[in-house]
């Protein structure tokens, strides 16, 4: 069966039967309570033959439109504008999309509909806690121009009063040029220093005869330099008295006054390992000074004076070395014992008026080095 005109279509209907009756339309028109349901077809209407003029406002409603009846395709462009729609518009009936974050301007969006982690890519809940993450330990204190808990290792050493063998602290000091100026930096029992190496921090001062770092027992100096200088009284790098440190890695420079000492011991027993020593000036030069002292010495280099120079009893030690001494390489003064052994000694001869003991001494040249 071919399609019908309109005004055939509107004949056709006038010689149906009636919804709820045998009546008649009158007048040519038919009402929506004079057609049975499904009676007039999709089919039977030609094309274009209902147009808007022809549906009254609000004669078509959900309830007469099947569920996905109005697809895309059946809608002309731009027919429904927004001055169309009234209310809003169910999720259900939107496909799936997103919004810039520009667009959304108020109310809150629901956690559930957000990527809540703590990795990459998420966003942490509003109960979220970073504890327990980057957590300074209570015992260290750092010290930095900027970010550290103190700027000057005077203060965080000054900060610590509770440090014990059962407490033990660790101040690391950060990347930096450190200016003590006249003060000493005294170490404290059970307190490590440490440095972030000795070519990044360096503390630096002019304190006369208390040297700018003064030792401790039970604690450690290690990984960075120390710089002395000035020209009032005698001018210390490291200074240990009645103390027994450990020295590691550790780069010191003394210059200037009326003598430079690199390190000196005063009734001391530390161990000064991986040490480099370098003293210069006017006046008399030591590279590592002992009084009534009991040092170890390994894996160091000692440039001054006099290198190693030991007086007044004691036993000092001096193993895998090199000390550099341009009038005394190694001296030992009476009821003094040195011990050198795989140790390089380069310019002037050992001297002595103690005990020395040599084993595999050799000089700059590698030729054998008899110490007496």
């Amino acid at each position: 069966m071919g399609r019908i005109t309109e005004a055939a279509f509107i004949a056709l209907v006038a010689t149906l039967p009636l919804a709820g009756g045998t009546a008649r339309a009158a007048g040519g028109t038919v009402g929506a309570d004079q057609l049975a349901d499904g009676a007039v077809t999709y089919r039977a209407i030609a094309p274009n033959a209902v147009t808007n003029s022809k549906i009254v406002d609000g004669a078509v409603n959900d309830a007469k439109l099947g569920f996905g009846a109005v697809t895309s395709p059946k809608l002309a462009d731009g027919a429904v504008s927004d001055a169309k729609i009234t209310g809003p518009i169910s999720g259900f009936k939107i496909g799936r999309h997103g919004h810039d974050g520009a667009d959304i301007v108020t109310g809150t969006i629901d956690a559930a509909r957000l990527p809540v982690g703590t990795g990459p890519g998420t966003v942490a809940a509003g109960d979220h806690t970073h504890e327990g993450l980057l957590k300074k330990p209570a015992n260290l204190v750092i010290v930095a121009p900027s970010g550290g808990d103190f700027t000057s290792p005077l203060d965080a050493l000054n900060a610590i009063t509770d440090a014990s063998a059962d407490k033990p602290y660790l101040v690391k000091i950060m990347p930096g040029s450190y200016d003590l100026g006249l003060a000493t930096l005294v170490m404290k029992e059970y307190v490590d220093l440490e440095g972030a190496g000795e070519l990044t921090t360096l503390l630096r001062g002019s304190a006369a005869d208390a040297g700018v770092v003064a030792g401790a027992s039970h604690a450690e100096l290690r990984n960075l330099a120390v710089e002395a200088s000035g020209s009032e009284g005698n001018i210390v790098g490291i200074f240990s008295g009645s103390a027994s440190p450990r020295l590691t890695h550790v780069t010191v420079r003394a210059e200037g006054g009326k003598n430079a000492y690199g390190i000196y011991n005063l009734m001391a027993s530390p161990v000064i390992s991986d040490v480099t020593v370098t003293t210069g000036g006017s006046g008399a030069t030591f590279g590592i000074f002992n009084l009534h002292s009991s040092p170890m010495v390994k894996n160091s280099a000692v440039t001054a004076g006099t290198g190693v120079s030991s007086f007044y009893s004691g036993t000092a030690t001096v193993e895998g070395s090199s000390v550099a001494g341009s009038l005394i390489t190694i001296y030992t003064g009476t009821g003094t014992t040195t011990r050198v052994a795989n140790t390089r000694l380069e310019g002037g001869a050992p001297a002595t008026s103690g005990i020395v003991k040599c084993v595999g001494v050799y000089d700059g040249s590698f030729e054998p080095v008899t110490c007496r």
